[in-house]
């Protein structure tokens, strides 16, 4: 199969970043080399000038040299990759405009200066974690790098300027059948970019919108087709990593019970499955957040596949008149909480509650983590696609 890829572009941008446009809409910033580099600079530029908390200094104290400034690092990857996610929420409008606004005050606070650029910085991260489905993305147990030092508030200012001036905007309108940016895919094909232990130590490759299509082709749409007159289609991804296959398979259920047809989008030529109930859009949205399921192992990684699934089934519920537009973070449901699992999928159900703490102790007792351990079970339905362990990226 092969994919039409998006065209390279500079990475400064020929518009104003606050305005959310592009001067290529169609173009995925993530996956601009150029874009990475620099942000690939920003984490540099931060390291150096990282404070370690109390307790890992302690820890540090006993390293090298070489163990100190990789530590130190990864606590600027942090910082770095919590900017993107709070920028692409500026973008899309979904929360008050902070890093892309290059002049003036917080309406409750001082001016941005490099005195208070932390202040800032961390108001930007603050309005992420409004919503109950989005508040894990600060959590020190899913976001541990981010509490183990802090950024200088003039580096913290330097950053903030970068992004108010000469980062690119992370809203874009996709070509043909891609994902558009309010689906979040940037900010999780960002993920292994900052965070390269994710894809050595977990295994997060970002699979391709093509091929989550193929999938979704070749398991939902037999599933709606055999069980149309099901009041419930369930897809299960137990290893969903930042949620790329969930997204698509919104969109595809969106379809289905908006308008009782689902048709194929990588398989050229397949018939479209038709006859299905069409329930108002509020019911459909109902529907897709009872049936859409998925468990990642890596705690940050789930985190960011619950911002997106929630900010993306909102928008689709605000397009239909269900909530009220323009979208805002704050005024998104609580009901609008998708079920993204911290666990391994593996083992849940499988193992007791001590064998499980003795295998993964920091995923124990994790917070948040949204299913029991010792009686966990997939919920009832009358269909389950089960996408293999691997393939959810």
């Amino acid at each position: 199969m092969t994919a039409r890829r998006p065209p390279r572009t500079r990475t400064r941008p020929t518009t104003t970043p606050t305005t959310g446009g592009s001067s290529n809409p169609a173009t995925n910033r993530a996956a601009d080399r150029a874009f990475q580099r620099a942000l690939h600079g920003q984490v540099d530029a931060l390291a150096v000038a990282v404070t370690l908390a109390p307790a890992d200094a302690a820890v540090v104290d006993r390293r090298d040299e070489r163990d100190k400034e990789a530590i130190r690092r990864r606590v600027a990857a942090a910082w770095v990759y919590l900017s993107c996610i709070a920028a692409w929420a500026e973008d899309h409008h979904l929360v008050e405009p902070l890093l892309r606004r290059s002049t003036g005050t917080h309406p409750a606070g001082p001016a941005r200066t490099p005195a208070s650029g932390a202040v800032w910085l961390g108001r930007a991260f603050g309005q992420l974690a409004v919503h109950p489905a989005t508040q894990w993305l600060m959590h020190p147990a899913y976001q541990p790098m981010l509490w183990a030092g802090t950024p200088s508030p003039s580096a913290c200012h330097a950053l903030i300027d970068w992004w108010a001036s000469d980062a690119p905007t992370l809203a874009y309108q996709a070509a043909a059948a891609e994902p558009v940016s309010i689906t979040g895919w940037p900010i999780g094909d960002l993920l292994p970019v900052l965070y390269p232990d994710k894809r050595t130590g977990n295994a997060l490759v970002q699979t391709p919108y093509f091929v989550a299509d193929l999938l979704l082709d070749e398991t939902l749409l037999p599933a709606a087709d055999t069980f149309r007159d099901e009041p419930l289609l369930r897809v299960v991804d137990p290893a969903c990593g930042t949620g790329h296959v969930l997204i698509r398979a919104v969109d595809y259920l969106w379809q289905w019970y908006t308008t009782g047809r689902l048709t194929a989008r990588a398989v050229a030529g397949r018939t479209p499955v038709t006859g299905g109930t069409v329930y108002p859009p509020a019911e459909a949205a109902r529907r897709i957040l009872a049936g859409v399921d998925g468990v990642e192992l890596d705690p940050l990684t789930a985190a960011v596949a619950r911002l997106r699934l929630t900010v993306y089934i909102a928008h689709l519920m605000a397009q239909a008149g269900v909530i009220a537009a323009p979208l805002r973070l704050a005024d998104i449901p609580p009901t609008v909480t998708p079920r993204i699992a911290v666990g391994d999928a593996l083992l849940l159900g499988k193992v007791s509650r001590t064998e499980y703490t003795r295998l993964h102790p920091h995923l124990a007792d994790l917070p948040g983590a949204a299913f029991p351990l010792d009686d966990f079970r997939w919920p009832d339905g009358p269909v389950c696609v089960l996408l293999p362990p691997g393939t959810g990226r």
